[in-house]
């Protein structure tokens, strides 16, 4: 039986229609004033606050604001997400600062809206995880991480990242980089052929996936409030917790992030360049594979032609010969005839003999093209193919014209 998880929804008058329909999948409970909130909370039975639609413009962002700036023990613990009519960036910008973890619209499905918050309590639940796992660690690597200095730990991760073969175990290693400053985040990479959103955790938040894409062409840095989005290239992350009361720390991270951004965008392009030569070698794989089973047709076509005309030569010259027998020829002529026939069929054997080595030498050049195609260890390409090789292709295709 699937666990149901707890979603305490806060609306003061009644709960709407969509979150009514959610009591097959959470145990939900409906508070109407912040004291009845706190006491639910204190029952820690509940994995989730959902703020319902309220009608009254604004009134979300005075519940979250009271929430965030009273900091009650009780729901610190607990993920909040607001549900309402389709926000603006602006208004997203500002429910994002106030901590929502994320925002919803009412006009979702059903479907979509279990989805999200099932995934938001998921995230929770794996934060929890990793913050009591990190903080095991983080006394013996505080220790050797004393000493180590800003730049020092930025050169450890550009020498690490040569190692990386996903854009998973980079994104990864750049947390590992980031929690040496002490900073919690978000980060998306835009490679080729897949954009890739993270936490620390190794899944993805959506409310914070959307705003690093909607924010990736905003300029290097852009500040709200105590977060900042910093982007370089085709890597963007989300900054949820920067010293804003310190401005000598807050310029210090700003540069330091910024050699990392540049150094993940360098290797995510590399990544992108090593998938499509993957790509390149597949295919050069299929089209020799390929060119290699068209010589073998036309080689059995060009058999079955020199039979035929074989065959054909030979009937031509049986039929001559007993034709010869009504054609009241003398003896001296019909050895002249015959000593024709014989050289026609001998020159038209000479024929196939001459040009039988043409089938061999495409055969030998196709042989040759596949294997400096399939050539990993010399890393051959198509433009070293011999002028010999090329100068027989063409041969070949004229006179098959």
């Amino acid at each position: 039986m699937t666990k149901k998880y707890g979603v305490i929804v806060y609306n003061p008058s009644s709960i709407s229609t969509s979150i009514r329909a959610l009591k097959l999948d959470f145990r939900l409970t409906h508070c109407q004033s912040f004291e009845s909130l706190l006491t639910h909370a204190s029952f820690q039975e509940n994995d989730l606050l959902l703020i319902d639609c309220i009608p009254e413009v604004g009134s979300h962002f005075v519940f979250l604001d009271r929430i965030k700036s009273e900091s009650r023990p009780e729901l610190e613990s607990m993920s909040v997400v607001l549900l309402a009519d389709d926000l603006d960036l602006e208004q997203r910008l500002m429910a994002c600062e106030l901590g929502a973890d994320d925002c919803i619209s009412t006009n979702v499905s059903h479907d979509d809206l279990v989805t999200r918050l099932q995934s938001t309590i998921y995230n929770a639940i794996a934060n929890k995880q990793l913050k009591e796992q990190l903080k095991a660690a983080s006394d013996v690597a505080m220790a050797a991480m004393t000493n180590t200095s800003d730049l020092g730990a930025n050169i450890q991760f550009l020498l690490e990242s040569y190692q990386c073969e996903n854009l998973d175990q980079l994104g990864q290693l750049l947390f590992q980089s980031l929690n040496y400053y002490g900073l919690t985040c978000s980060l998306q990479m835009r490679g080729e052929h897949v954009t890739k959103n993270m936490e620390a955790n190794g899944m993805e938040r959506t409310m914070e996936s959307r705003l690093l894409n909607e924010l990736k062409n905003a300029g290097r840095f852009y500040d709200f409030g105590c977060r900042t989005v910093a982007n370089y290239g085709s890597t963007s992350i989300l900054i949820k917790n920067m010293p804003v009361d310190d401005p000598i720390r807050y310029g210090v991270i700003k540069d330091n992030i910024f050699a990392l951004l540049q150094g993940t965008d360098a290797k995510v392009k590399a990544l992108d360049t090593q998938t499509n030569l993957h790509f390149e070698h597949q295919a050069q794989e299929s089209l020799t594979h390929q060119l290699k089973q068209g010589v073998n047709d036309l080689d059995a076509q060009y058999r079955r032609l020199t039979e035929k005309i074989a065959g054909v030569v030979n009937q031509m010259a049986g039929a001559v010969e007993s034709a010869m027998q009504t054609m009241l020829l003398t003896d001296e002529q019909e050895v002249i005839l015959l000593a024709k026939l014989d050289d026609g069929k001998n020159n038209v054997c000479d024929l196939f003999e001459e040009y039988a080595s043409m089938d061999d030498d495409l055969k030998a050049m196709v042989e040759n093209t596949a294997s400096i195609l399939l050539s990993k260890e010399d890393g051959a390409t198509v433009d070293q193919l011999s002028e010999d090789d090329i100068s027989k292709a063409i041969e070949f295709l004229k006179q098959t014209g």
